[in-house]
């Protein structure tokens, strides 16, 4: 059996829709790096058609590994922000649609405030979500709030 491929699936799923999405502030205007086994790059680095540079941390639910990606999301957001060729950057993560509410309660788990605070430090400018249909958008907030205990 080959080996899945679900966050690189997430990517290309996205990445297609982007390159045709109305709003030009997250269309792709140029391909920075789309690999998410990039060790240079974030998992998704573009121009947008009006020049906003989106640096992108794509995870997945679809693996036996999920848990660890809520914790990784973290780690690798913090990274990104330590590399200095990023004028006029926003940051961004990704995930697949149906994960929303997945991430939602594993992020409950940590301090709500605190949670909210690491999405100022960064600062995360949205949360994308995918599937075959089209891409969304939320807010760090709206992220952690979805899921209703």
């Amino acid at each position: 059996m080959a080996n899945r491929t679900p966050e690189q699936d997430l990517i290309n799923e996205f990445v297609t829709h982007l390159e045709q999405h109305a709003d030009d502030t997250v269309k792709i205007g140029s391909v920075i790096n789309t690999n998410c086994k990039s060790k240079k790059s974030a998992d998704i680095e573009f121009k947008s058609k009006t020049d906003l540079h989106w640096v992108i941390e794509a995870k997945s639910d679809d693996s036996k590994d999920k848990h660890n990606t809520v914790h990784k999301i973290f780690g690798e957001l913090l990274k990104e922000t330590g590399k200095t060729n990023r004028s006029n950057c926003r940051y961004a993560i990704l995930i697949p649609e149906s994960a929303v509410k997945f991430y939602s309660r594993a992020f409950q788990s940590i301090d709500r405030e605190k949670f909210l605070g690491f999405g100022k430090l960064i600062p995360i400018d949205t949360v994308f979500t995918s599937n075959a249909i089209g891409v969304g958008q939320l807010t760090w907030e709206a992220l952690y709030d979805a899921h209703k205990p």
